[in-house]
């Protein structure tokens, strides 16, 4: 019988292959090589690294997914694959969020705790924040539910059903801010403090003890907000829902801003009065601040919070990000928890109000 070898058109009676032929040495360094091309491609697919100890990950290579610059606001349609893996998954409540408070970020007074900028530079706003994927290039939008920790039964309902990338604003002049806020925290929600602030027609429309005026020096504002500050810890700036009139007069503004400034805070502009200068003011002051896109509980019927909802993801794939702002109400509940479910299929990543900072 002629050696099953001598033709490579004789069929092996031991099916021998020519990679059964081949030298060990030459085989293993093979089997190395389809090891590496299996694991690459995910990687550069994903196209980034992850920061040690802080949660953020940096672009290490170009994202294919985005064609439009994402994010720029010049009003190019983002373009993304929506069966790509989702890098922030919204629904995530094993993420931990940093202890508060951390004593490298807090100040000690004579009348209690005050968030500051640790010795190495660290912010308080980048630290206690929910970690977030920068290098996510979906179109982003963030949801910030205002008014909590004054109603028991409406804050639980909200910390505990809605995805936990939604940010939470809680009333600093709720008597147990502190609690509420470390509660939210626990369950994966970044935090703001909500500052009662003039509106146009105070005092009409009094939003309260402790209330910023316009009326008083800035040393007595700023006293009035280290007031609120002190009685809670663990959240990343503030905002306010009553200052319509106190955030359009740029020299009581300038006071808040430079406080968030030298602590290391961050500030959402809310828009509560159609020409606040808190954002443009914010950043000339160097102050990191995010700006309201939309109210979407203007109407608190369940079909027109469904169409704001839906506004502000349209508006999130046009620009590349939005944020929505609404009051705690057990029809917007209702309906962020659907809408929120569609927001994977969409190739919409729902984020932290601290990742739409400019």
């Amino acid at each position: 019988m002629s050696d099953p070898r001598s033709s490579k058109f004789d069929l092996p009676p031991r099916r021998e292959t020519v990679l059964a032929r081949m030298p060990r040495n030459v085989k293993m360094v093979g089997t190395v090589i389809l090891l590496a091309l299996a694991i690459l491609p995910p990687a550069w697919m994903h196209g980034r690294k992850l920061h040690a100890g802080t949660g953020f990950h940096e672009k290490a290579f170009p994202d294919a997914l985005n064609t439009s610059g994402a994010g720029d606001g010049q009003g190019e349609i983002v373009k993304t694959d929506i069966t790509a893996p989702a890098l922030n998954d919204q629904n995530d409540r094993s993420v931990k969020l940093l202890p508060a408070p951390d004593m490298r970020l807090t100040a000690d007074d004579a009348l209690g705790s005050l968030p500051r900028i640790a010795d190495d530079g660290t912010q308080p706003w980048r630290a206690y924040a929910r970690p977030f994927d920068t290098a996510d290039r979906r179109p982003r939008l963030a949801i910030v539910i205002t008014g909590l920790g004054l109603s028991r039964a409406m804050t639980d309902e909200i910390i505990d059903q809605t995805p936990p990338t939604v940010t939470l604003s809680f009333s600093a002049q709720s008597p147990v801010v502190g609690a509420w806020i470390a509660r939210a925290r626990q369950q994966g929600h970044e935090a703001l403090l909500q500052i009662p602030m003039e509106p146009f027609d105070y005092p009409r429309s009094d939003p309260g003890a402790g209330t910023l005026l316009t009326s008083l020096p800035n040393s007595d504002n700023l006293e009035r907000l280290q007031n609120f500050m002190r009685r809670a810890s663990g959240y990343v700036g503030i905002t306010t829902l009553s200052g319509s009139r106190f955030t359009t007069d740029p020299d009581k503004m300038q006071s808040v801003l430079q406080e968030m400034h030298d602590r290391g805070l961050m500030i959402l502009d809310a828009r509560v009065a159609p020409h606040s200068d808190v954002t443009d003011l914010a950043r000339e002051d160097g102050v990191p601040v995010a700006t309201a896109t939309q109210r979407i509980d203007t109407d608190l019927s369940p079909a027109a919070i469904a169409a704001a909802l839906s506004d502000l993801e349209k508006t999130a794939i046009l620009r590349g990000r939005a944020v929505g702002v609404a009051a705690a109400t057990p029809v917007l509940l209702d309906q962020l928890q659907i809408w929120a479910k569609t927001l994977p299929q969409h190739g919409v990543a729902l984020a932290p109000v601290s990742a739409m900072v400019r």
